[in-house]
């Protein structure tokens, strides 16, 4: 008998089952990847850690029985691509979670609970933010089961304007709002879509705190059948159907196109309405309505995401006022957190130094150190040969040095093309030559009958003059660099660093008591030989995270200097 592997149609077999294997397997994987999303849920959303229990709500409400099936082991399931099993669980779970009890048509948008829940949980972060919250909304759109509306009132006792288009839609969602006893805080006004919020706000004169709006998706119905989309052709098709009627799943230009009407109107309605936000379904549209902002001059805008089981949709939101401070996700909380905790590695290239060994990059990266004001402890591994380093920085010196640069250099053209003679002061022990120039410059003012230069200021070439991107004001040298030890010292080091700018050296030592307790950022630097090269490995400990890879980025930028 021949061996199993030497049969062709047992090869053939074999081959089958494999690529049936590897199929299955990839798509648990996508699987897994997608569902992944629930733990990106919002914190206080109800179903991120308690997913609906299908035996449970098939117990209590029979016409969501009707529509789960049980598996071999006894485990219930529901078909997602029928419409009518989506709105018997949109229902349960309202009635079950929320005590509402709605209407829902099947030819009309079915809400998906844990997404809309996201997007009132995301409004609640941002009205704390917000002094003298009235708990005034508009929903733009409500749609026939005027759940946004609904849930607001309902968790917060909020009161909305809601605006409708669709004719059914309207009088469905009154029905509803008056089947929870909510119409003395809930109104629904029909409009006719031509604009987003001027028409619902005719012959209103009220003051709101939010807007909130699910726009149409599609700008055709070949984009709503994504014939023209990026979709690839291994992207698994959505698990549930769309049962959206054509006004509320596609209008011209897309959903990008009714986020920038809603932009546009809220320019003159920003005294009406403090917070303007929106929902996006596509990813590749925020890009557009973050343009669109830009364009309008809007100074105060932010993103969110909204995670729910396999799929996640954003959200944007802008306002007038500069002091509002919009929270983050937790999706962007963590991708943050993640990527900066990771450690930040470099490979020194060999021109750096003269000579390639440990302690003369530790030396070169100790001297950039100094310039950058970063202080420094240096222990090394004899058995490793690793140089470590433990890092304080007490302010940030090393941003900006190209516009320094310039601004310097700019300045220089300019005394020179005005014919200003331009004195090198030399810092003595006494400063006393320093205090004589000072002297004749204010005199040279007086003769002239002039305020003294720049309303006070006054521009020298003395790199001893800046602190950060400040131009040093007034007579005295900085309280810093007289602590830092006499004139000439701190000449010598102001000389040292002209190439790049900032100030000559402070330590955490010359520092008061209180600023130490004021650093920027604090993270190990390990140098070591890692294969044929070295490398810097940068760790860190507290403060501002981000500081520590602008830090990096600087020393990539200049080692080879």
């Amino acid at each position: 008998m021949p061996a199993l592997d030497t049969n062709p149609k047992c090869r053939q077999y074999l081959l089958g089952t494999e690529l049936l294997s590897c199929a299955v397997s990839k798509q648990s994987e996508k699987a897994d990847v997608n569902m992944a999303l629930n733990k990106y849920m919002h914190p206080r959303n109800l179903y991120k850690d308690k997913a609906p229990n299908f035996k449970t709500l098939a117990e209590k409400y029979p016409d969501f029985a009707k529509c789960v099936f049980k598996d071999l082991k006894g485990k219930c399931h529901l078909d997602y691509k029928s419409p009518t099993s989506l709105r018997q669980l949109a229902i349960a779970l309202l009635k079950e979670d929320f005590d509402l009890e709605v209407e829902m048509p099947l030819n009309r948008l079915i809400p998906t609970i844990p997404l809309r829940l996201n997007y009132i949980l995301w409004i609640e972060d941002i009205l704390k933010e917000l002094t003298d919250v009235k708990g005034k909304g508009i929903d733009i759109g409500t749609g026939a089961t005027c759940v946004y509306p609904l849930l607001g009132c309902k968790k917060n006792n909020w009161e909305f304007l809601a605006s409708e288009v669709d004719e059914t839609n309207f009088t469905i969602a009154e029905k509803n709002i008056h089947k929870n006893n909510m119409q003395e805080k809930i109104k629904v006004k029909k409009v006719s879509g031509k604009t987003a919020l001027l028409e619902l706000l005719e012959g209103n004169s009220d003051q709101f705190d939010f807007c909130m709006c699910n726009p149409p998706f599609f700008a055709d119905h070949m984009d709503a059948q994504a014939i023209m989309s990026s979709r690839t052709d291994d992207r698994p098709e959505p698990s549930s159907i769309n049962t959206a009627s054509v006004g509320e799943s596609i209008t011209e230009g897309g959903e990008a196109e009714f986020i920038k009407k809603i932009i546009v109107e809220s320019v003159d309605l920003q005294g009406r309405i403090k917070i303007f936000t929106s929902m996006i379904g596509k990813k590749t549209n925020i890009p557009l309505v973050k343009k669109e902002l830009r364009d309008h001059k809007i100074p105060n805008y932010q993103t969110t995401e909204f995670c729910q089981g396999k799929t996640m949709r954003w959200g944007i939101a802008w306002t007038f006022d500069t002091s509002v401070i919009f929270p983050r996700s937790l999706f962007q909380e963590t991708k943050k957190s993640r990527k900066l905790s990771l450690p930040l590695t470099f490979e020194v290239p060999q021109s750096a130094v003269s000579v390639y060994d440990v302690d003369h990059v530790a030396n070169k990266v100790m001297k950039m150190l100094k310039v950058l004001q970063i202080e420094n402890f240096k222990s090394v591994d004899s058995k490793t040969k690793t140089v470590h380093l433990k890092l304080t920085a007490f302010k940030n010196t090393w941003s900006h040095q190209r516009r320094k640069r310039r601004e310097m250099k700019r300045r220089g053209e300019e005394q020179t093309s005005e014919g200003t003679e331009v004195k090198k002061l030399k810092v003595t022990e006494n400063f006393t030559e320093r205090e004589k120039s000072d002297k004749q410059l204010e005199n040279s003012c007086e003769k002239c009958q002039e305020s003294p230069c720049n309303q006070g200021e006054r521009e020298v070439t003395s790199v001893s003059d800046f602190n950060d991107d400040q131009t040093f004001k007034g007579k005295k040298i900085e309280e810093k660099v007289n602590k830092s030890g006499d004139g000439e010292k701190a000449a010598n080091q102001g000389a040292s660093s002209s190439k790049d700018n900032v100030v000559p050296y402070v330590t955490g030592d010359s520092l008061s008591e209180e600023d130490k307790d004021q650093f920027l950022v604090k993270c190990d630097m390990f140098i070591k030989i890692a294969s044929d090269s070295i490398s810097l490995e940068m760790v860190y400990r507290e403060g501002q995270k981000d500081q520590m890879h602008q830090i990096l980025q600087y020393l990539k930028n200049h080692i080879t200097d």
